[in-house]
């Protein structure tokens, strides 16, 4: 399609064209500001050429051109195109306003306090009436007759089974706690998280989500799809610290990782906690989300104002408001939910090998006894609690869950198991998301997040014991 400009541009084009021979394509690149084309024509020969065109709009003939393609160019979208006059949907309305703080943040909090309550309420209803009637019940008849008819007693019964008539959460074997707590406890609130979080990816809140808290997460030298790493991390802490990658400086990066290790607690840990504190009262469970909130903020600011490099800019793309589909839906959840049962349940027989094995040979007691001033006299802990600490490295759910024999035997009282539940969730992630440390900041660098975390926990745990201490008188 040839474009025809005005009679005294075309004049100006035909006169240099004629005197310089050069092709119309180039003579139109050099009238608008083409310093390569420009050269090969004579000054003479442009100043009489665009003299004219200059006097009459008053103007440099760059700028006349630029006007003169936009107007070509929006002659030819009035050719091809028809405009109508069309409505917003809802969808488009809801997309608008969830993006503006004073409307949006009000809608953040209720939404997020809705999936709160569902998660609690859908996983709490499936542990509680399906799985632990299911394995106190046959699995419980089946597991026993398995074992007993091969092992009646001796080390490898007590590995299977655990301690004698406990229940499936104090026995500690492999077949009873080892299945119970992945199956029966966290994969209900796993499935139930990771079903919600798919839902608000598909329908496209998360990246509005990522807008609102942006300016928050800027105070911290963080951006706003750090929002992103940390929703994820509340399913696993393993995809939490992967979706770290989508920050783009190695200071994000190392910030983020060691935030999500001492102030996220994954699924795993949240159902636990919930079912240790949370029959004191959700009073108890908030205030330890609270302390966790206040390390995130603090930790991030004081982390930000000791680390060099600022961080760049990330455009944040909003997608429309979709519907969500069934099968999209099932099918990111499923891989989810393999991911998490090839990561958790292998460390939990490992974890709880370990601790049999170290009670078997005596290691526990001593480092109970090694141990006693620390847990003692700084966290106020019996020397008991050394072994959810132990397994704490291996699978901090299972640790957190080992608490409630403790209290149910009236060997820690509410305020130690508080200390020692906020000090599971900080001091460091699972060996399976230590593992992604390594990979993810190398060893110098896990070695400098492990350092902070350990200050940091156990600095918590102390000034935890001092209030609860000040708190019991």
């Amino acid at each position: 399609m040839r474009i025809r400009f005005e009679p005294r541009i075309e004049a100006a084009i035909k006169d240099i064209q004629k005197k310089s021979n050069l092709p119309r394509w180039k003579i139109l690149l050099a009238l608008e500001g083409d310093e390569r084309f420009k050269k090969k024509i004579p000054e003479k020969i442009w100043q009489e050429a665009i003299s004219l065109v200059e006097k009459d709009h008053k103007e440099p003939i760059e700028l006349t051109m630029l006007k003169a393609r936009f107007g070509q160019a929006g002659a030819i979208a009035n050719r091809v195109q028809k405009v109508h006059h069309r409505h917003p949907t809802f969808l488009e309305k809801l997309g608008d306003i969830t993006v503006k703080p004073l409307i949006g943040l009000p809608i953040a909090v209720i939404i997020l306090m809705g999936v709160f309550k569902f998660f609690i309420t859908a996983a709490g209803f499936i542990t509680d009436k399906i799985m632990t009637p299911f394995f106190e019940g046959p699995y419980d008849v089946f597991i026993h007759f398995l074992v007993e008819g091969t092992f009646p007693k001796g080390f490898i019964h007590d590995m299977l089974i655990g301690t004698p008539g406990a229940g499936y959460l104090e026995s500690f074997g492999v077949l009873t706690t080892g299945i119970f707590v992945p199956i029966g406890i966290v994969l209900p609130a796993v499935l139930i998280f990771y079903i919600i979080l798919t839902l608000l990816e598909d329908v496209g809140y998360l990246p509005r989500l990522a807008i609102l808290v942006d300016t928050i997460f800027h105070r911290i030298g963080l951006h706003g799809y750090s929002i992103i790493p940390v929703i994820l991390s509340f399913g696993c802490n393993v995809p939490g610290v992967m979706a770290t990658r989508i920050l783009t400086s190695d200071k994000q990066r190392f910030m983020m990782l060691t935030l999500l290790g001492i102030s996220i607690p994954c699924t795993a840990q949240t159902a636990v906690i919930l079912r240790v504190i949370g029959p004191f009262g959700l009073g108890w469970v908030i205030l330890i989300y609270l302390i966790l909130m206040t390390i995130f903020v603090t930790t991030g600011s004081i982390l930000n104002r000791a680390l060099k490099g600022t961080a760049p800019e990330i455009a944040i793309e909003i997608p429309p408001y979709r519907l969500p589909r069934i099968s999209n839906l099932m099918m990111k959840t499923g891989l989810r939910i393999k991911q998490f049962l090839l990561e958790a349940i292998p460390w939990v027989f490992v974890g709880i090998i370990l601790v049999n094995t170290l009670h078997t040979l005596g290691i526990t007691v001593y480092l109970s006894r090694i141990s006693g001033p620390l847990m003692g006299r700084w966290l106020g802990l019996p020397e008991e609690a050394i072994y959810p600490l132990i397994i704490g490295f291996l699978r901090k759910d299972v640790a957190t869950g080992l608490l409630t024999p403790l209290l149910n035997k009236n060997i820690m009282n509410f305020y130690q198991a508080m200390v020692a539940v906020t000090i599971l969730v900080i001091y460091f992630p699972c060996a399976a998301t230590f593992v992604v440390f390594l990979k993810e900041l190398g060893i110098k660098g896990t070695i400098k997040s492990t350092f902070i975390m350990l200050v940091v926990a156990f600095g918590i745990g102390g000034l935890l014991h001092l209030i609860f201490s000040l708190f019991a008188l």
